[in-house]
């Protein structure tokens, strides 16, 4: 699972910053970032699930990653 933030579509609420603080901050633009993409942990994994929760603006999404298979028509 990989968590995307959506900074065109955030609200700078600051929900995931301030109550995810080890997935989350503020960059030196005031924009927030995602400091853990990959969450593995299961405490990382419920923290990442509780912000993309609360995000006032739907901003972040949790993304299960995709295997593709190329096919090959011969």
């Amino acid at each position: 699972m990989r968590i995307v933030l959506d900074l065109d579509r955030c609200h700078l609420a600051g929900e995931c910053v301030y109550n995810h603080p080890a997935l989350f901050a503020f960059g030196d633009d005031d924009q927030p970032r995602v400091l853990v993409e990959r969450p593995d942990t299961a405490a990382q994994l419920l923290s990442a699930r509780q912000a993309a929760d609360v995000c006032p603006s739907g901003a972040i999404a949790l993304v299960e990653a995709v295997r593709v298979h190329r096919w090959d028509p011969l």
